[in-house]
């Protein structure tokens, strides 16, 4: 099948921007590749080997690891004490031309082990060792890869200091095994998945750290001591030396058949295909993916959103995470304020930022743009959100240099709607797919810190408009990582309506524990990027300071960390729509179980939003109040619990209750019930035009997930989600024509049952997954959702009934994925 020649036309509509001119002024600037002093490391030399006749097996009991010495210096990094490791962790490396091989003997009383099993990425509390790689050798781009007890995998990529993703899966080899003194862990890691800059050097310098998670003492150990707390992370990792790597290039294809049946049609489609990966050298890789198949394997979550902000959906297709770091142009495209998390603790958190990103892989096969639907004709709404099949798309990531450069491209097929019409006939609409283009350069100097300056251009074509972005981003890291700086500057073009913004955030770590954060934003009311990116909304000057301080040196809590934040945000015209005090306590009890409390404050100020280009409107003064409650999550059952109380528009409260339960009876099963209760007063929705109406509401949204593993490498896993809301409503109201007060233009409507509505959604999945071989799978999986019409007479038991007998949503399918090659 050969690529759609609308692939070829995203690289000369991205070309004709006056931008590049600007671009290239950049990076030929002196000011930016000015050279500064080096410093200087002992770096450590791995043994090289010919070859190495190794099973990946855990057991360590091949002659070459006894042949090579370790070392054993392990801190602990969580909590911050730096104080040195109670048990041994003896690491051995070496290192053929095909890879770098890892051993590791951690030292543990057996009756204390943990092991878990879960999916591949998932972080839960148990033990395991997890190795971080700075490919680049100058802590700009690198791996990690964890395994843990029992078997199961974790990797991902990382940026400086600390941009971690769990999104990307490599072609890698990592087991476990318990022992009599502790647990051992064997990794082979391929050189051929690897990005690396090209060298013509005979060493090549790497930068490395071992982490180990202690589930039964709830901590964790580093090497080199790099805490959370402290300013270094990429840029602290130890040296290490190999001689020339001659790796040679990567070829593997990934062919697959999926078969789809839809129950609700009564259709089954059939569906084959591959992806292609080739890296011809170290810093090249080509990528293509022919007929692809993002058929459901992994549900997202059932979300409920009648605001008038979007949600943001991470991204979990293969293709579009491979070598995906080149297009992660700031931290924000990772969203903020969202905590982290060792996988220690249970404690609901929910305040986080959406991200901003001029790229957004979810925009490519979602929904497509809405049709012309003839008069007469009704097309539901789950049709016109249904996703969208790619023809194909391609994508070419590498460095010269300095200089790293990404491109992709990708067309989508046409879509066809079915809806019907007046006499209730079935009718089909369609329309036109749409093609995608993204240019990326990025020029980097890791001199005693990092001053990066980078472009990304991107395309999003349809034959009804053209919509371009485009954005210059700014980093800079110093020596001693105290100060991180990172900003971008944006412009949007759709069809002649241009757009301008940037944003600039600035981080200072003067000692350990302590952080300082300013961050300025300003976007004008025309910059638009959501046809690819991801912009939570436009028309806005924030300014944005934030204090963080945290210590492990208290006898009274293990563990406690104040965050205190003051935001402002105005219109580009100056209007107040958002002024925040917002302050965070944590806090790590001796027996690991964890308190949070959250507070914030917010003065009177405009909405703009919700009445969705109709007049602005005053809210009210008010606030948000939360207390939270988690247990130690290494035992066999551990919970969490958490309430809130949060001010709705025009003054009144509303309390939200949420919990959960997670059952761990042995390290193949795991059950997860959580929950969520919100009684809201006075909750204000858009109705249509100039008119909102506010509603007492109930909202239940109970989850289930239940993991069973036959081995490490196969699951079963059953899954429900399911979002009710009984809303009834209590006024309407009238947004003034001159901004103002909200204008009540009924009596009070308790009893008129015209504007009162139900949400019933449900989303239940059984899935099997059978990992062959790396990046090798067999999925089985059976989908189930629905979205039942408001349905005012029924109680919640009928609402549930109904979404479970109603589907809109009853899907088979079987996919096999194999890969082969280097």
């Amino acid at each position: 099948m050969s690529v759609p020649d609308s692939l070829l036309h995203s690289m000369p509509k991205l070309l004709k921007s006056p931008w590049y001119l600007a671009l290239a002024c950049l990076l030929s600037s002196q000011a930016v590749a000015q050279a500064l002093p080096t410093i200087v490391e002992q770096a450590l030399v791995i043994a090289k080997f010919e070859s190495a006749d190794i099973t990946i097996d855990g057991e360590l009991d091949e002659a070459i690891w006894e042949s090579i010495s370790g070392f054993d210096q392990m801190s602990v990094v969580d909590p911050d004490t730096l104080q040195a490791a109670s048990h041994q962790t003896l690491s051995r490396f070496f290192y053929t031309d095909r890879g770098l091989y890892i051993g590791i003997w951690a030292e543990q009383p057996p009756e204390t082990l943990i092991p878990r099993l879960s999916s591949r990425d998932k972080e839960i509390n148990r033990d395991g060792v997890t190795v971080y790689l700075d490919a680049s050798g100058d802590g700009l781009y690198g791996f990690f890869f964890g395994v843990n007890l029992g078997g199961s995998l974790v990797d991902g990529s990382m940026l400086p200091e600390r941009q971690f993703s769990n999104l990307w899966d490599g072609p890698w080899s990592g087991s476990s095994v318990a022992t009599d003194t502790g647990y051992t862990v064997e990794m082979f890691l391929p050189w051929s998945m690897m990005a690396m800059p090209q060298s013509d050097d005979l060493r090549r310098t790497m930068g490395v750290s071992i982490s180990r998670r202690v589930a039964y003492l709830d901590e964790t150990w580093g090497w080199p001591a790099l805490p959370e707390s402290k300013p270094r992370f990429m840029s602290g990792l130890q040296k290490i030396e190999f001689e020339r790597i001659n790796s040679g290039g990567q070829f593997a294809i990934y062919p697959f058949t999926a078969a789809t049946q839809n129950r609700i049609r009564s259709q089954t489609s059939y569906r084959v295909g591959a992806d292609v990966f080739w890296r011809p050298s170290s810093n090249m890789q080509l990528t293509a993916t022919l007929n692809p198949d993002f058929g459901a394997v992994e549900s997202d979550d059932v979300i409920v959103n009648l605001t008038a902000f979007e949600t943001f959906f991470p991204e979990k297709r293969l293709f579009f995470l491979e070598g995906n770091e080149i297009f992660v142009t700031s931290p924000r495209a990772a969203g903020r304020g969202a905590a982290s998390s060792t996988g220690a603790r249970s404690v609901p958190n929910t305040f986080s930022l959406e991200p901003t990103t001029l790229l957004n892989t979810r925009r490519i096969g979602g929904s497509p743009r809405t049709p012309s639907i003839p008069g007469g004709v009704t097309i539901p709404d789950y049709e016109l959100s249904q996703p969208t099949e790619l023809a194909g798309a391609a994508k070419i990531t590498g460095q010269q240099g300095k200089l790293r450069y990404g491109f992709m491209a990708a067309a989508e097929e046409n879509t066809k709607f079915f809806g019907a019409d007046e006499n209730e006939n079935e009718v089909s609409v369609e329309q036109s797919g749409r093609d995608f283009g993204i240019l990326r350069l990025l020029y980097e100097d890791s001199n005693n810190g990092r001053r990066s300056i980078g472009w990304m251009s991107t395309l999003a074509s349809h034959p009804e408009v053209d919509a371009f972005a485009h954005g210059i981003d700014l980093h800079y890291i110093n020596g001693s990582s105290r100060v991180v700086a990172d900003g971008q500057l944006i412009n949007s073009d759709i069809e002649g309506s241009k757009g301008y913004g940037g944003f600039f955030d600035v981080n200072y770590i003067p000692r350990q524990g302590t952080s300082h954060r300013f961050s300025f934003d300003y976007l004008d009311d025309t910059l638009d990027i959501n046809d690819l990116g991801f912009l939570h909304r436009n028309d806005v000057i924030t300014y944005r300071y934030s204090f963080n301080k945290q210590t492990s040196q208290s006898d009274r809590f293990r563990f406690r960390n104040d965050g205190i934040t003051v935001s402002h945000e105005t219109t580009t015209d100056g209007r107040l729509i958002n002024s925040s005090f917002y302050y965070r306590n944590t806090l790590t009890f001796n027996d690991r179980n964890q308190l949070n409390t959250t507070t914030i404050y917010r003065p009177e100020r405009w909405d703009d939003r919700t009445s969705e280009g109709h007049a602005d409107f005053k809210v009210h003064t008010g606030g948000l109040f939360e207390i939270a409650y988690g247990t130690d999550t290494s035992k066999k059952i551990s919970s969490s619990i958490a309430v809130n109380t949060m001010s709705e528009t025009l003054g009144d409260w509303s309390y939200l209750f949420k919990g959960g339960v997670t059952y761990k009876p042995n390290d193949r099963f795991s059950l997860d019930v959580d929950f969520m209760y919100r009684r809201a007063n006075e909750w204000l929705i858009h109705l249509a035009g100039p008119t909102v109406g506010t509603y007492d509401a109930i909202h239940w949204q109970p989850g289930v997930g239940m993991d069973l593993f036959f081995t490490a490498r196969q699951q079963l896993r059953f899954s429900l989600q399911w979002v009710v809301i009984k809303a009834n409503a209590t006024n309407v109201y009238r947004v003034p024509q001159g901004d103002g007060e909200l204008i009540q233009i009924t009596g009070g409507i308790h009893n008129d049952p015209t504007y009162d509505f139900t949400i019933s959604r449900i989303t239940a999945q059984l899935r099997y997954r059978w990992e062959i071989a790396p990046l090798s799978d067999l999925f089985i999986v059976y989908t189930r959702g629905s979205n039942i019409p408001s349905q005012n007479a029924d109680g919640f038991t009928d609402l549930f009934t109904n979404a479970l007998t109603d589907p809109i949503i009853d899907r088979l399918v079987i996919k096999l994925r194999y890969r082969f090659g280097s």
